[in-house]
């Protein structure tokens, strides 16, 4: 099967996965929106955005086991991928454990920023974390040895469950508290239940004879910090909006927006499955020594055109989308949806072209990444006179990451590019 096809056929076995989880997720969200009313939806969703930058870590780790589980596999050294499994395991366990006490310890603070009045719901969302930053490793693994028809099956449950228990607490009078543990039980869930399916990855092959492939502990660990670095920018300028929205802005204004906002991000959750496919396949070509740059051009093509069709969408009919969604109550922003869903389109972007720098190990665009990222954060600072000035803003740094980019892959790949000008290049 040609790079392409198979590319395609992944990314619709992914896809297939994603669009019932997201819709799963996005429906959580709706009925959230209209049982809870704008201000609870508004704390609802500043926690999510909070648990999204904390999960940092997770997206760190997710790359990691991806990366290095897929190297293991394709090289058929099922010892090692074994020994790979227990280090992440045990370092992630200690990770965690820090990572609650330091949540417990800023609870106070977290909470006055963000506007709200109890520290408890910072203090489940750090415990949600425990547990997501130990599935991560689990998803990484499946990812990595693509096996994604098990990878969609558990997005599906979990958003499944998510669904079905927020539902049932939120109406029987729990509220904001029942929303988030729904998140809090259904990552303790899809946790246990991925466990199965790492088993049959991680056993090791009776024929593998000798000790086998050792992995490099240090350069796992040397990989980690530029990867740790990247996936908090990541975090930071996708939730940002949510997050400064919340603190500048009365209670309604950000609940109104978060919708808004959620329901941009849909370009970023259609063109996931693109990049998690992507990087597998990448990363497989370079164990084998093959080039990749076709691979990683009709990714970016895929994840450009999806954006545009949810962005046509958006543009022709915004009021009825967001009234579909979360009911007319959030329908009187609905001339911010087309602005943000632009902005969303160039994160999409640029998250993409990133994942291939990890995969390729250049990590020469964090400098760029956090110039940019810095003059995003100080210019809302400065200026967030009206929602509008924000979205724009966020358009204007997102743009520019974008060009930065795709600007500096084609200096890297100069001497590519004129060979296929020529006509002499390799398929």
């Amino acid at each position: 099967m040609g790079d392409t096809k198979k590319l395609i056929s992944n990314s619709s076995i992914v896809f297939v996965g994603t669009i019932i989880g997201s819709f799963f997720a996005y429906l959580f969200n709706m009925l959230m929106g209209r049982m809870l009313g704008p201000d609870l939806y508004g704390e609802l969703i500043s926690i999510f955005s909070l648990l999204a930058i904390i999960g940092v870590a997770g997206t760190a780790i997710l790359t990691i086991s991806m990366r290095y589980s897929g190297e293991l596999y394709n090289q058929h050294q099922t010892r090692a991928l074994n020994r790979l499994y227990k280090f992440l395991t045990r370092n992630v366990v200690y990770l965690s454990i820090l990572f609650f006490i330091l949540g417990l310890l800023l609870s106070g603070p977290i909470a006055k920023f963000l506007s709200l009045p109890q520290t408890w719901p910072v203090i489940l969302a750090f415990l949600c974390m425990v547990f997501s930053l130990l599935t991560t490793i689990n998803r990484g693994f499946l990812q990595g040895t693509q096996k994604f028809i098990t990878l969609s099956f558990l997005s599906v449950a979990e958003m499944g469950i998510r669904l079905l228990l927020g539902i049932l607490l939120v109406y029987f009078g729990f509220k904001l508290f029942g929303a988030i543990s729904a998140v809090v039980v259904a990552s303790i869930s899809i946790y246990i239940i991925s466990l199965f399916s790492i088993k049959k990855i991680i056993k090791i092959n009776p024929a593998e004879t000798g000790i086998g492939f050792k992995f490099n502990k240090k350069e796992i660990l040397n990989y980690a910090w530029p990867t740790l670095i990247s996936s908090l920018l990541l975090a930071v300028s996708i939730n940002v909006d949510i997050i400064m929205v919340k603190h500048f802005f009365d209670p309604e204004t950000a609940g109104l927006y978060a919708a808004i906002s959620t329901i941009a991000k849909i370009i970023l959750y259609i063109s996931a499955p693109i990049v998690s496919v992507m990087f597998p396949m990448i990363s497989e070509k370079k164990v084998k020594g093959d080039r990749h740059y076709k691979l990683f051009l009709s990714s970016l093509l895929f994840t450009l055109l999806s954006g545009l069709v949810i962005l046509a969408f958006y543009n022709i009919m915004p009021g009825k989308i967001i009234s579909l969604l979360y009911g007319s109550e959030f329908a009187s922003f609905y001339s911010y949806l087309p602005e943000a869903g632009l902005f969303v389109l160039f994160y999409a972007l640029a998250n993409l072209i990133i994942n291939y720098y990890l995969v390729i190990k250049d990590f020469t665009f964090l400098y760029f990444y956090g110039l940019v990222l810095i003059l995003q954060i100080v210019s809302i600072f400065i200026w967030h006179g009206s929602i509008t000035i924000i979205i724009r803003d966020l358009i204007a740094t997102n743009g520019l990451l974008f060009v930065l980019l795709i600007g500096y892959y084609l200096i890297t790949k100069r001497a590519l590019i004129k060979q296929f000008l020529k006509g002499d290049y390799e398929s």
